[in-house]
């Protein structure tokens, strides 16, 4: 693999924070990009999931905001 290959180093295999993408801790960006899916869509279905399941979800979230790490600046494009 070369150093710059930025696409199999951040492909999905490692969960980040993505900070550049955030509205408020990055979770939401990080899960949108580790699944390749749009980041809105992962911001409702964690807004629905509040309504339904509140604790649950504010602990989940805050507690994925705290362990997860920063995405490493040099991999966004």
């Amino acid at each position: 693999m070369k150093f710059n290959d930025r696409n199999k180093v951040i492909s999905g295999h490692k969960l980040y924070k993505n900070m550049r993408k955030a509205k408020f801790l990055g979770v939401c960006a990080g899960v949108a990009d580790f699944f390749d899916i749009d980041r809105y869509l992962v911001r409702i279905v964690t807004i629905l999931s509040g309504f339904i399941f509140t604790m649950p979800t504010i602990v989940l979230y805050l507690l994925a905001g705290a362990v997860l790490a920063k995405r490493p600046d040099w991999t966004y494009h």
